[in-house]
């Protein structure tokens, strides 16, 4: 009995433990801490290291960096993928004009003046003579359901091109943000990797004091020097990164900054919903599944397109003829019609058949591929949920860590100006674990802004203007 009601308590606790972890309403980062408040400073320069530079050239016009949503401004504007993609979205727009041109009535006018060689009966021989014939046509469908299932079709694919035109500005902006956020990341280890140095150079000197004075064994002086020399090794591979990061933002925009704004948690829209809402929002709003969805669409509308030849077409036709020497008849004749044109093609050899069977498979590839994405967009939501869950965690567990090896850097910092160290490996470790806790905590901070940025993007709200929120939007 006893064994029983012990199941049943830790069941009741996993249970209660479960509601609450699905009613949580939202993941708001409101305490997360920001990138200024780990390097104590709004912006950081961005110079361009050669192989070998020892440090790194400090801030001096802070005016001068530039903020995320202009490197996003200026991405936009030079973007290739997105010339492209606005190029594909003029193109449907004109071929939307000219099936709606179908629709529209239609005039031709012809003239047609010559030499004319008329037979009027067997024994007067040939005749010839000036001829000269005027046509005008007006006409004007009425009936044509082919013609309008193509027009329909064509709109559909026009607003599947402007969803995918939209994509690729969220695509656009979410790369100039990761890109961003990944130099900011590489960027402030830099400098943690200059403190390390720093720190490791001071125990270092400490070393080959006492060791010239016979008080420290070469052993310890190695050991200190081994940890230098791996440091610095860090830094060149950090330097590296750093390259990369700032060529690929360089990429993205088209320009070199001198110095970037470090973005708060202010310039960001909340995110203030759930898993299953997060889903349905991505669902209704995601430019890339509204795009499939009017592709979709617009191949029903042609395979409806495709049966439609089977109906019949029907329209008037307004025609004035004038006509002078016709047929060898002398003088000038007018005729004027009004008419009601019905054309019903009943069989075109099975062509039209097969082309409809084709279109409706067609059809059936588009809603596969379209119930695809959707799974895959829920995979996505449901690990850039996870992956700001855990940065927000891993933010505050690094920040403890951080504070606590800072203490312990403290203290071998005032053992160092004494004299008296305690324990050499406990000095070595304690910098190594300030430079490990330092760059953990930027990049969980670097990863919740990414995590975050991306959420935005699959539920359609990462936009120019998002970027640009105040504190009216999130206080």
């Amino acid at each position: 009995m006893a064994r029983t009601a012990v199941v049943l308590q830790a069941l009741t606790v996993l249970v209660v433990h479960s509601a609450l972890a699905q009613s949580r309403p939202s993941v708001v980062p409101a305490s997360m801490p920001e990138f200024s408040e780990v390097v104590r400073t709004p912006a950081l320069a961005m110079p361009s290291l050669e192989v070998g530079d020892a440090s790194l050239t400090p801030l001096e016009q802070p005016g001068a960096a530039a903020s995320l949503s202009m490197l996003v401004k200026q991405a936009l504007s030079s973007s290739p993928q997105l010339q492209q993609a606005q190029a594909v979205l003029q193109s449907f727009q004109s071929q939307r004009k000219a099936a709606r041109a179908d629709l529209l009535p239609n005039l031709s006018l012809r003239h047609a003046a010559g030499r004319e060689q008329s037979v009027p009966s067997v024994s007067a021989g040939y005749e010839r003579h000036a001829y000269a014939a005027n046509t005008v046509r007006l006409t004007q469908p009425l009936y044509n359901r082919y013609v309008q299932h193509e027009y329909a079709a064509t709109e559909q694919a026009q607003d599947g091109a402007a969803m995918r035109y939209r994509s690729a500005q969220e695509n656009t902006i979410l790369s100039v943000v990761r890109a961003t956020v990944d130099l900011l990341t590489v960027r402030m280890t830099l400098d943690f990797s200059d403190a390390q140095l720093r720190q490791l150079q001071s125990i270092l000197t400490y070393l080959e004091n006492r060791a010239a004075a016979g008080a420290s064994s070469q052993a310890d002086l190695e050991r200190a020097r081994t940890r230098a020399y791996n440091a610095r090794q860090i830094r060149v591979e950090q330097q590296a990164a750093y390259r990369n990061a700032l060529f690929e933002l360089e990429r993205l925009t088209g320009q070199k900054p001198q110095a970037i704004e470090l973005p708060g948690r202010k310039q960001w829209l909340p995110i203030q919903m759930g898993r299953q809402e997060l889903l349905e929002a991505a669902y209704a709003a995601n430019a890339d599944i509204r795009a499939l969805q009017h592709d979709v669409d617009a191949q029903r509308r042609r395979v409806d397109a495709e049966f439609s030849k089977y109906h019949p077409v029907v329209g008037i036709s307004l025609e004035h003829d004038s006509s002078q020497n016709v047929q060898g008849n002398p003088g000038s004749r007018r005729d004027n019609r009004a008419l009601l044109v019905m054309t019903w093609a009943a069989s075109l050899g099975g062509k039209e058949w097969h082309l409809a069977q084709a279109a409706d498979a067609e059809l059936r590839q588009r809603e596969a591929r379209l119930r695809d994405e959707k799974t895959l967009l829920a995979q996505a939501v449901e690990a850039d949920y996870s992956l700001l869950e855990s940065s927000l965690l891993r933010v505050e567990a690094a920040r403890l860590e951080q504070d606590a090896a800072a203490r312990v850097v403290e203290a071998v910092a005032e053992q160092l100006k004494t004299g008296r160290l305690g324990s050499l490996l406990e000095a070595l470790d304690a910098s190594e674990r300030l430079y490990g806790a330092r760059q953990r905590l930027t990049q969980a901070i670097g990863q919740t802004f990414k995590a975050h940025a991306q959420l935005l993007q699959r539920t359609g709200r990462l936009t120019e203007d998002s970027l640009q929120v105040s504190a009216l939007v999130n206080p």
